[in-house]
């Protein structure tokens, strides 16, 4: 499948692993970019292992692989080697992107750092994401979502007094920092673009990504001393007409933020009373009213009357609601290798020049031969 799109023709030497770094050159592959994804001997990144069937998974294509990585390419490199790491700096003679997420001084040991990319490539964009950054006390440790989320605060105010801190459902700082990664990285071709000869050496700290998204409560506890904690589902408001309820079948969240919403759910209720009652009593009576109906009963009224609301729904109901049915985020993708055909994440916005259907992700080294028959006899890995 011919790349197209607004990064067509910009080539990437993908040395990430996991979820974050390959979250973000999969965005990036997805806006048609060339994304090369350099593997170790051995394949030991765990998520070609993670998810979905036996098949898919003993073929190195599981779940948790192939929901980022449609349309890349795999070669197979020992940068420990001499041969390897030639052919890697070779390649990189043509790249206009190097990403990477090792912890840091690992490049430097393996002859892959900025400085060694650069003295092939000029104007190279070298970006790494680690867990802390480059620098600080922590910068040499490992790093997993799991970790960034006790670490960051966010644990510290999800959950309830009886669970005790919780991470949240998802490696979401593994996502949020592969976010950022995209940011800094299509940024970094714009400043290419205005100065074209001048290379740039971009860092991700997965701290700082998350900590910078959760301003709003850092600069509140800066000039307040104030700290969120355990409080469930407290609304981001604090409004007492917003939260999860019980219903009499499933849950139901409620967003009343505004006075006028608080307005429209209670005159919705019959229960404009509310509206001056004290807090607690006025929670007290929601869950009571809520158990009169069900989850969808409630969303249909509450929709009708201009109230955020909605049902609990899991995944899966989520990924059948009629709203996703024909959505352009998701992508039919043909695996030939497991004898599927399926239902994948595209790009997570809508754009004239987003792809229509999505490439298969590659099996490890499966363009090695192909790729590396680009370089000269003596530079290419025996």
């Amino acid at each position: 499948m011919s790349a197209t799109g607004p990064l067509c023709g910009i080539r990437v030497l993908d040395l990430t692993h996991v979820l974050a770094g390959p979250y973000a050159t999969g965005q990036l592959a997805l806006m048609g970019a060339e994304v090369i994804r350099v593997e170790r001997p051995g394949s030991d990144d765990f998520v070609r292992t993670h998810g979905g069937t036996p098949d898919m998974r003993a073929k190195g294509l599981g779940a948790s692989f192939l929901s980022q990585n449609s349309g890349k390419k795999s070669v197979v490199l020992d940068l420990k080697s001499d041969a390897g790491r030639a052919a890697f700096l070779d390649l990189a003679a043509s790249a206009d992107i190097v990403t990477e997420n090792f912890r840091p001084g690992v490049t430097e040991r393996l002859g892959v750092d900025y400085d060694s990319l650069r003295a092939r490539r000029e104007n190279i964009i070298y970006a790494s994401l680690t867990g802390f950054g480059p620098d600080g006390p922590l910068a040499g440790r490992p790093a997993y979502d799991h970790i960034l989320q006790g670490i960051c605060g966010l644990m510290a105010m999800t959950g309830t007094a009886q669970s005790g801190p919780m991470r949240v459902g998802m490696p979401i700082a593994d996502y949020v920092a592969g976010q950022v990664l995209v940011s800094a990285l299509l940024a970094a071709l714009l400043e290419r673009a205005r100065h074209p000869d001048i290379p740039q050496r971009l860092h991700v700290s997965m701290l700082e990504a998350m900590t910078t998204l959760m301003g709003t409560y850092a600069l509140n506890h800066e000039t307040t001393g104030q700290l969120r904690g355990l409080d469930g589902n407290r609304a981001f408001s604090d409004s007492p007409f917003s939260g999860r309820f019980e219903t009499r079948d499933g849950q139901l969240v409620i967003t009343a933020n505004t006075p006028a919403q608080a307005a429209r759910l209670c005159a919705a209720l019959a229960r404009s009373d509310l509206l001056d009652a004290p807090a607690p009593e006025a929670e007290t009576a929601l869950q009571s009213l809520f158990l009169e109906k069900t989850a969808e009963d409630w969303e249909t009224l509450l929709a009708s009357a201009n109230v955020p609301a909605a049902k609990v729904l899991t995944l899966a109901e989520t990924m059948a609601h009629p709203q996703l049915a024909q959505s352009p985020a998701w992508r039919p993708m043909t695996q030939p290798e497991i004898g599927m055909t399926l239902r994948a994440p595209a790009l997570p916005f809508r754009a004239p020049w987003a792809p229509r259907t999505l490439a298969p992700a590659p099996t490890c080294g499966r363009d090695t031969s192909e790729i590396l028959a680009t370089l000269t006899p003596q530079e290419a890995p025996r």
